[in-house]
């Protein structure tokens, strides 16, 4: 409905605000003229909907996917998103799409034994799509998304390689002569950094002198600087020695390589449920236990927020036992 009020001019304002719609206002000196003229806008924004052929689901999928997603740092897995959920919803015209329709995919997921995180990322995309429709091509003029109440999110990852597993990985690659992989791995324990950050790693942004190596490009879009423990300092000046490229651990062209290497070495080795991320968790963790404080820390991992860096951080209790 359109708002009409008076002005302290005494003049009558009627304005109608429609979502995805540039607002319209027009001033009257009669109250008459103004609800006149509020009538045949609306009847017109109206008439103008019901004309336009409605786009769907999966157009407003596709044209995010050609125009927004090659913009984002990481690209594969929102590519991937997008496809799945082509895959798992119909092709519904976007205003038609409600609340109720949102709540059954939620339920469904659910129902299929799938995490509340998995599911809540899913939803992020999805509403960010709508989003977009809406304020941007003015396809839609709802987020039925944001209407749904989200599922909880699963219990957080509390994984940490024990002592002996790394002395296993550690023989593992001695003897398959994987001695990059052993170096990846120590080094995101020394520094905290993320896997795609230590495989970008490049010769010229590690100062060892001073003990420090810079990242220009991370996942959160921030460089950062990163401190090195004298440990750290070895590791790389061994790797320096082996590889005459650019980058640090050049024997890897992309993560999938990489992946696919260290998986490999934990089914040789009998290692289950130990991703590499999880190193970045021990290096967290590793570091409260030396006595850092929460910003301390997060300045040498990156985390944006406390509460992001609460879920790497897992302090064993003996740790704490002492300290107390």
């Amino acid at each position: 409905m359109a708002s009409i009020y008076k002005h302290r001019s005494n003049k009558w304002v009627a304005v109608i605000r429609r979502t995805g719609l540039k607002t319209r206002t027009k001033s009257f000196s009669k109250y008459t003229d103004a609800k006149h003229w509020a009538v045949e806008q609306e009847s017109t924004i109206s008439t103008s909907r019901q004309n336009t052929t409605p786009h769907t689901i999966h157009e407003a999928l596709d044209r995010y996917q050609s125009e927004v997603i090659p913009h984002y740092k990481s690209t594969k897995t929102a590519r991937w998103e997008v496809s799945f959920l082509k895959r798992h919803l119909m092709d519904h015209g976007l205003n038609e799409f409600q609340s109720t329709h949102a709540a059954a995919y939620r339920d469904y997921r659910l129902n299929n034994g799938v995490s509340g995180s998995s599911i809540n990322r899913e939803l992020n995309t999805l509403s960010r799509v709508f989003d977009i429709a809406m304020k941007e091509w003015q396809w839609s003029d709802q987020n039925p998304i944001k209407q749904i109440t989200r599922p909880r999110h699963g219990k957080h990852r509390t994984r940490r390689p024990t002592q002996e597993e790394l002395i296993t990985l550690h023989n593992e690659c001695h003897q398959s002569n994987n001695e990059s992989l052993w170096r990846m791995i120590e080094l995101a324990i020394e520094t905290g950094m993320r896997q795609g950050e230590l495989l970008s790693l490049t010769k010229d942004a590690i100062n060892l002198n001073g003990r420090v190596a810079y990242l220009s490009d991370t996942k959160n879009g921030e460089a950062r600087e990163v401190p090195l423990s004298r440990r750290a300092c070895e590791v790389i000046s061994n790797q320096t020695k082996e590889v005459p490229d650019k980058r640090l651990f050049s024997q890897w062209s992309s993560g999938d390589g990489f992946r696919s290497t260290y998986k490999r070495v934990c089914k040789r080795t009998g290692i289950s449920d130990l991703r590499f991320h999880d190193f970045r968790h021990e290096a967290a963790s590793r570091f409260f236990e030396m006595g850092l404080n929460q910003f301390q820390v997060a300045a040498i991992t990156g985390h944006k927020s406390l509460q992001s860096l609460h879920r790497y951080t897992h302090i064993k209790t003996e740790h704490l036992i002492d300290l107390i």
